[in-house]
């Protein structure tokens, strides 16, 4: 099985249809990118932490600016609305022309900064660009793209490193951050490519540790990196944070004795202590009291639960069960503003050639992985997907006209949030037993070696989906 270019085709893959998924895709038609590009913009004016008017935490932002993306956004769910290339051009050139700012609370503003760093230096060199191209004062279109471009350009090279360094299930990975769901985020503006990417580079450096046997001992800049990395999660969205369970798969031998073992726990832990005790020093805090009572709400949310424990457990696997269409379509390959899905004859055909694919490639990879260590693969990629819903039940579910506390199905958890710990999902299937049939063998290579067509059919199909869905 040929893996040496694997990155390679990756790159080029993801660079191609990302800038063709950038480009079909209308300004602020991608899930919550209004809010998300607000932060952005922001941060790329200096304006980190937000300011309180009236019990809200919000920013000023142009006036103009806002009734734009709210026009835009407005145009969810409404297939006869399409966009023309010529008013997009338009947009994009002429002067932006903001009169004034006014105050604005928006769902992002409260959030940490780290998650939008990216998009506002793409904002930031965009307005570079505007000097040297003599864009006087650019639009909110000209500096989205920009914010785009540099969400994609971070995915793709994090991504990148990511299988480069990983001796087990390159494909896979690369399978998985070319689903169209995952290449859409990146092509627009969201925080969610930057927890991807980093959550496949958390993977692919453990995987190294614990199957390159070039690699002898865990080293202390793996841990600084790892800190550095959950410090992250823990600030933008602290379900990820388990996945750094995947420390148990690194066999002890590898720690060192018992004392160097202590040591280095203790490194990873400081490291990451010292990241948060910085951060909280130098910042102010950024969850500012509101007016509204989702917070007492979901308090009581948070009392149902622990009072009937084995009642939510039912509600989980009931909404997993009654919203599961949903869950896979937002996970494969859903565009717009959570309107358009690709053809079920694409959903359903890649949710099955995606776990073969990854089955096959770990059972070719021939890694022995221990009970123990397929229980810490279950625990790391369960807990943030359980963590997810029970996020969603707590904090939005209980806030929802028609469901509230004690409702019988959790709302707002989309197949999206699972893509970061979707790689380490298939070293739980490793085994050795299937390549001991020839036939068997054979036919697992051949669909892995081959993987990239079909990627590259999806990503067809999905281009075509924008293109039909926006501007036909």
């Amino acid at each position: 099985m040929n893996t040496s270019s694997v990155e390679k085709k990756f790159v080029y893959l993801a660079i191609i249809f990302g800038l063709i998924i950038m480009v079909l895709t209308p300004p602020f038609q991608a899930p919550d990118e209004n809010n998300h590009f607000k932060k952005a913009y922001v941060i790329s004016k200096g304006n980190i932490f937000p300011e309180e008017q009236d019990g809200k935490a919000g920013f000023y932002l142009p006036k103009e600016m806002v009734q734009y993306i709210e026009e835009q956004n407005s145009k969810a769910g409404d297939f006869e609305e399409k966009f023309e290339f010529k008013d997009l051009y338009m947009k994009e050139r002429l002067p932006a022309g903001y009169s004034g700012t006014q105050f604005y609370n928006f769902s992002t503003a409260s959030q940490n900064p780290l998650g939008h760093c990216v998009q506002a230096a793409g904002i930031i060199v965009g307005q570079i660009f505007a000097h040297i191209l003599d864009v006087k004062d650019p639009s909110v279109v000209y500096q989205l793209y920009f914010a785009r471009f540099f969400n994609l350009l971070f995915y793709v090279v994090v991504i990148a490193i990511s299988i480069k360094l990983t001796p087990i299930l390159k494909k896979t990975f690369a399978m998985i951050a070319l689903m169209p769901m995952a290449l859409f985020q990146a092509a627009t503006v969201s925080y969610d490519p930057v927890l991807i990417a980093l959550a496949f580079f958390v993977t692919a450096i453990i995987f190294d540790i614990a199957f390159n046997k070039e690699i002898s001992q865990i080293r202390f800049r793996h841990l600084i990196i790892l800190s550095g990395i959950a410090y992250v999660f823990y600030a933008v969205k602290i379900v990820y944070v388990p996945l750094l369970l995947l420390l148990f798969i690194i066999p002890k031998e590898k720690w060192g004795n018992k004392k160097v073992a202590i040591k280095k726990i203790g490194v990873l832990a400081i490291a990451f202590a010292i990241l948060f005790l910085v951060f909280k020093v130098m910042t102010p805090h950024l969850e500012l009291v509101t007016q509204d009572n989702s917070g007492a709400l979901a308090h009581e949310q948070m009392l149902y639960v622990i009072q009937h424990p084995i009642g939510y457990l039912k509600i989980f696997f009931h909404t997993l069960n009654h919203t599961r269409q949903f869950l896979i379509s937002t996970t494969i390959g859903t565009f717009g503003l959570i309107d358009t899905n690709l053809y079920c004859v694409f959903l359903g055909s890649y949710l099955v050639i995606l776990p073969v694919i990854g089955i096959s490639e770990i059972s070719l990879d021939s890694k022995h992985v221990r009970l123990m260590d397929r229980f810490a693969v279950f625990v790391s990629t369960g807990a943030p997907i359980f963590g997810m819903f029970l996020a969603m039940y707590l904090l939005w579910t209980s806030t929802r006209e028609g469901f509230g506390v004690g409702a019988s199905e959790i709302t707002g958890v989309q197949g999206r949030y699972f893509i970061p710990v979707m790689p380490a999902i298939f070293l739980f299937f490793s085994n050795q037993i299937l390549q001991r049939n020839s036939k068997i063998k054979k036919g697992m290579k051949l669909l892995v070696d081959n993987s990239e067509l079909v990627i590259t059919v999806m990503l067809c199909m999905s281009a075509i989906a924008l293109l039909l869905r926006f501007w036909c």
